[in-house]
């Protein structure tokens, strides 16, 4: 049984993971997120996905300006970052975040990372999504790429079902999560246009990491 939808081999950015990645977390040189990069725009282009990576205008918020060190520095006056979620979409950078399916999204994923000594939390602010018709929204500690986990089942102090949260199942239960290391993922299911959710990104301190990927 797949835990991920079929059709988000899109999503899967092609970044192979080199080795494992153990709790302290999973670190991407310079050299690495420009081969991610690469990556992402090859199976894109494959895909037919194109239409989420045209860099349009210096002032819209594509996926990979928000790796850049000059716009996290931008940020560092305290104000909160806010932009729209692409159906596929990867984010280093703390802000909060809105999708609004402009049509149904069936196979859509965003992909969270942050530094060796980070932590992610995922807050959700706002959810408008019809469990009832299919729809869902589930966050991921670790990521998920060409069917493998990471960090995987041996390296994760938690088990693969408790590494799952599903809002559809948890509600207003669980608002909260945060990541065991240094990425996190979501990946959702909208069929209604107009439904959507928004979601606010916080980093902490990881003060038990113990290696670095």
């Amino acid at each position: 049984q797949r835990l991920l939808p079929t059709g988000a081999d899109r999503e899967k950015l092609g970044c192979g993971e080199r080795g494992r990645a153990a709790r302290g977390g999973v670190s991407m040189p310079s050299a690495f997120q420009f081969q991610c990069h690469f990556v992402l725009i090859f199976l894109a282009a494959s895909k037919g996905e194109t239409r989420y990576l045209e860099v349009k205008d210096a002032s819209e918020d594509e996926p990979f300006l928000l790796l850049s060190e000059d716009l996290k520095r931008e940020l560092s006056t305290g104000q909160i970052y806010r932009r729209s979620l692409r159906c596929i979409d990867m984010l280093s950078i703390e802000g909060q975040f809105t999708f609004t399916a402009d049509q149904p999204q069936l196979h859509c994923a965003t992909f969270f990372i942050g530094e060796p000594e980070e932590l992610i939390t995922i807050d959700y602010d706002f959810v408008n999504i019809d469990c009832q018709a299919g729809d869902f929204l589930k966050v991921f500690d670790g990521w998920i790429l060409k069917g493998e986990k990471f960090p995987s089942s041996l390296d994760h102090p938690l088990t693969i079902s408790q590494r799952y949260t599903d809002f559809c199942e948890s509600g207003n239960i669980q608002r909260s999560m945060r990541s065991s290391q240094n990425v996190a993922m979501i990946f959702f299911r909208i069929h209604q246009p107009g439904n959507g959710f928004t979601i606010t990104v916080k980093k902490n301190t990881n003060l038990f990491r113990k290696s670095v990927f």
